[in-house]
């Protein structure tokens, strides 16, 4: 029992001579915590100096928040994006963020042409300028608060949903078409989320609404259509210059042929532009041997697009025009004109002079920027002025005809054939 106690005051006494051997390795440990700390607090000060030495002076250009790619510029959005997260009282997506102050940075130019485009929108527009499009393969109008059927292509979902020519759609996806524009109500159409899509329609004869779901695919846009008017003069319409255009244009204008077909009238009213390749493959069907366009860069340097002009157009052609002919379509109509191979009719063209090219970026998303002028084979700069026609003749709001299509027809019809 003794030898018990004894042993217990030892270990009391050992714990308690212990105690400052602890305190003053606590009290060393923090000394060099706090040494530590000071090292790396210095060490990130000089770091964070280099930073602002270097950067203003080598890698980061412009000493202001003024200049986009400099330092400050980097720390004036640190400090918004700071604000954003502390004090916004809503929910923050930051990708949605990074993508608007990508597309502010190309917006900044000033030019409506050049713009940012995230992976998914560049997918989509890329699939639009191939030609195809995701739908159900009709074309409509718009009646009052319904979509009138003008068509239905062969071989489409719609189609294959018995779809008729004159039906009117009355709801998408359960809702009205009321105080909708025709931009609106096809956007409804094709731009649903769903795979399918939910129509109510009315048919002549039928007495309730038919409901139908329509599985939306991936379509090839019908960009070139024609048809045989009186005394065998061919009508040919070309809506855009997409990867398509030349070979539905090859298509419609080999039947016309095969129709005896002995005048033409080419339609581009409306038409956008598209695609310069698109376009230049088109002309190169009707045109002679020669230059079709050509551009510059900014930096002068000069591209050629030629033709080898081996089936040239000899029978009169009539090329309708109006100020939405733009871009690719002006490129067209700057050729015919150039070459005298054709009249144009119509109304002065839009007046877009200027090539742009798309710039991918590792993570997907695109810029597009104007990079370059273009020319039409005698040299003209169409740019902001257009295409002014050889016959001019407008077509009135009130109009009940298509008097330029009227005047077109009279043109062409006194025009001799260069056989």
């Amino acid at each position: 029992m003794e030898e018990l106690m004894k042993e217990e005051k030892e270990g009391v006494k050992a714990a308690e001579q212990e105690k400052p051997k602890k305190r003053r390795n606590r009290k060393k440990n923090r000394k060099n915590e706090m040494r530590k700390s000071y090292f790396a607090g210095m060490i990130s000060m000089l770091a964070i100096v280099m930073i602002v030495l270097v950067g203003t002076t080598f890698l980061w250009p412009g000493s202001s928040a003024d200049h986009p790619g400099g330092f400050w510029s980097w720390r004036k959005t640190a400090a918004i994006k700071a604000m954003i997260s502390q004090l916004y009282a809503g929910d923050v997506d930051d990708t949605e963020l990074s993508d608007a102050m990508y597309k502010g940075l190309i917006s900044g130019l000033g030019d409506k042409y050049s713009t940012y485009y995230t992976k998914e929108e560049y997918e989509a527009i890329k699939t639009a300028q191939e030609g195809y499009y995701q739908g159900i393969g009709v074309t409509v109008t718009l009646d009052g608060d319904k979509l009138q059927v003008t068509g239905v292509q062969d071989d489409t979902p719609a189609a294959k949903a018995g779809i008729q020519a004159d039906d009117r759609i009355v709801k998408i996806d359960g809702q009205t078409l009321e105080g909708l524009s025709l931009n609106d109500a096809v956007g409804l159409l094709k731009n649903s989320e769903n795979d399918t899509v939910t129509l109510s329609i009315e048919r002549e004869g039928e007495a309730d609404l038919i409901e139908t779901e329509v599985t939306k695919e991936k379509l090839a846009a019908i960009v070139a259509d024609g048809k045989m008017l009186d005394d065998k003069i061919g009508y040919l319409a070309i809506s855009e210059f997409t990867g398509l255009t030349s070979e539905q244009f090859q298509k419609v204008y080999q039947s016309l042929q095969d129709q005896g077909m002995e005048r033409l009238i080419i339609d581009l009213r409306g038409n956008p532009g598209g695609l310069v390749t698109a376009v230049c493959d088109t002309l190169r069907q009707i045109l002679p041997e020669g230059l079709i366009v050509y551009t510059e860069d900014t930096n002068g340097k000069r591209e050629e697009y030629t033709c080898d002009g081996d089936t040239p157009i000899s029978i009169p052609l009539v090329v309708l025009v109006n100020e939405n002919t733009a871009s690719a379509a002006e490129i067209f109509t700057g050729a015919v004109k150039d070459y005298g191979i054709g009249t144009i009719v119509g109304t002065t063209t839009f007046g877009k002079g200027i090539v742009q090219n798309t710039f991918q970026l590792s993570d997907g998303s695109v810029v597009k920027l104007t990079i370059a002028h273009y020319y039409t084979p005698l040299g003209n700069d169409i740019h902001k002025v257009g295409i002014t026609p050889d016959v001019e003749v407008e077509l009135p709001d009130d109009a009940t005809s298509d008097v330029q299509l009227e005047k077109a027809l009279e043109v062409v019809k006194g025009l001799e054939s260069a056989e």
